[in-house]
């Protein structure tokens, strides 16, 4: 599959550059490498927001250098803290992060240590909180109102100040609690079967302790449905994009674990990972496995015309505002008042940003309003932008067929062609002196009445009189 950031003109070169070094069937570093000295500090800056600083080291030295020495020693804390997480009461599944490196065939010294998840059934999920909260963690102010799969994140109390380093070792670490693996209510696709994962968690020794983890099949399945999720909600994070493709680019062979796929998860289910799928085949040209490639042909038209579309959009919001995942969203969809449901909120968002995600310290009224103004720029102007890429979309997907055209074009040339003669044929006739004979009910179709008003009128002449002119 061609790489497409070679010629992707809404992003920034540096982004274009980093994404096109990791394309994995057509390669690109020297695009990274070759690229000047300001557009190596935007191409750094695109990285860390993507999670892809460590994947590029080697091309970005040597600020990525440094970087990658500090999420050794944020790794360190990572995985001491999961010890002490094996302790907790209740029984949870630790999800993504390390606990599926080995999987997916990306090294944990290669991965940004951000924070830790865990999945508890909703009737434990408030033991477990507490039990975190007896150990002197506390929840994130300003996350309530916020509909989500998980309680308000939980960090230890500290006096840590955001200062523009990703990998900042006194980072602290944050906890999600999850009580639900997807959320059905909030984005209207049903995924039948998801909450089985907890009957098939497997246990694997995950940074020195003994944890619960999804099964290989239900791994993929979680990590595809929550990029989904967050393709969905506009806030697409490409490390977790190339995540998956290096996954299935890996494992487009293994017939076994396709095999255990189609069985263990439904066909909704597969419908809403699929889509995550071909978006890792878009970006980083991965193989996919025959039986994905059967589930992509099931997929409703509308589904595959957005990825001949606007398969890269996502990748372009951070520089070109835009909305169209929304589209996506919609062809999923099977009733008009989820759709209406989903466009409104999508088009006009009714909460503001938390604070705990404008700024570290939700104190600072000023950074917060910031925030808030990008915010409301963001939104107004892919307003705009989405209205006209769901044009294009729809057009795409309710135009006809090329043989409509085909034979449209046919008619309007066969038609043309005859009122032509049958036009010039009359006129003809006109000047060798003939006139319209009709009946009463008879009205002239070719030329206008008053021109036929220079001529005598309707029966004056006779049949033989008609011939002799």
């Amino acid at each position: 599959m061609p790489n497409p950031w070679l010629n992707c003109p809404r992003l920034s070169p540096g982004a274009a550059a980093v994404l096109a070094a990791l394309h994995l069937a057509e390669p690109r570093p020297e695009v990274l490498a070759r690229l000047p000295e300001d557009q190596r500090d935007l191409a750094l800056d695109f990285c860390h927001h993507a999670g892809l600083t460590l994947l590029v080291r080697d091309l970005l030295p040597p600020a990525a250098t440094h970087d990658a020495a500090n999420n050794l020693l944020r790794l360190r804390v990572l995985e001491d803290t999961y010890r002490q997480l094996a302790g907790l009461p209740v029984d949870f599944v630790a999800l993504k992060g390390i606990t599926q490196c080995a999987l997916f065939g990306i090294r944990p010294e290669d991965r940004a240590q951000s924070d830790i998840d865990l999945y508890c059934p909703r009737h434990t999920v408030e033991a477990a909180h507490q039990a975190l909260m007896a150990s002197g963690y506390r929840p994130i102010a300003g996350l309530e109102a916020f509909p989500t799969d998980h309680l308000p994140a939980l960090m230890r109390p500290s006096s840590w100040q955001w200062r523009g380093d990703f990998f900042d070792p006194e980072m602290p670490l944050a906890i999600e609690l999850h009580f639900q693996f997807w959320n059905p209510r909030l984005e209207r696709l049903p995924a039948e079967g998801v909450d089985e994962f907890w009957t098939r968690r497997v246990r694997r020794p995950v940074g020195g302790a003994d944890l619960a983890v999804l099964c290989p099949v239900d791994a993929v399945g979680y990590a595809a449905m929550h990029l989904l999720k967050h393709v969905l909600h506009g806030d697409t994070r490409p490390f977790h994009v190339y995540e998956l493709a290096t996954f299935l680019h890996g494992h487009a062979d293994n017939a076994a674990f396709w095999t255990d796929w189609r069985e263990l998860h439904s066909p909704g289910m597969r419908r809403l990972e699929t889509v995550s799928f071909l978006l890792a085949e878009a970006w980083f040209g991965c193989r996919l496995a025959p039986a994905v490639r059967e589930e992509a042909e099931r997929l409703p038209g509308a589904t595959r015309v957005w990825f001949e579309e606007f398969a890269l959009s996502p990748a372009v919001q951070r520089f070109r505002p835009n909305k169209d995942e929304l589209w996506l969203h919609l062809s999923l969809l099977e009733s008009n008042l989820d759709a209406l449901r989903v466009a409104r909120r999508r088009l006009i968002p009714s909460n503001l940003p938390p604070p705990a995600r404008a700024t570290s310290t939700a104190s600072r009224r000023a950074v917060y309003a910031a925030w808030v103004v990008v915010r409301l720029r963001h939104h107004t102007i892919s307003l705009g932008t989405t209205l006209t890429s769901g044009v294009r979309w729809w057009w795409r997907t309710n135009r006809f067929g090329g043989q409509f055209w085909t034979f449209l074009a046919a008619a309007i040339l066969f038609d043309g062609a005859l009122f032509i003669f049958y036009l010039l044929y009359n006129l003809y006739l006109v000047d060798l002196g003939f006139v319209w004979a009709w009946s009463a009910r008879s009205t002239p179709r070719s030329v206008p009445e008053a021109w036929w008003e220079r001529f005598p009128a309707p029966g004056s002449y006779t049949a033989s009189e008609c011939a002799a002119r």
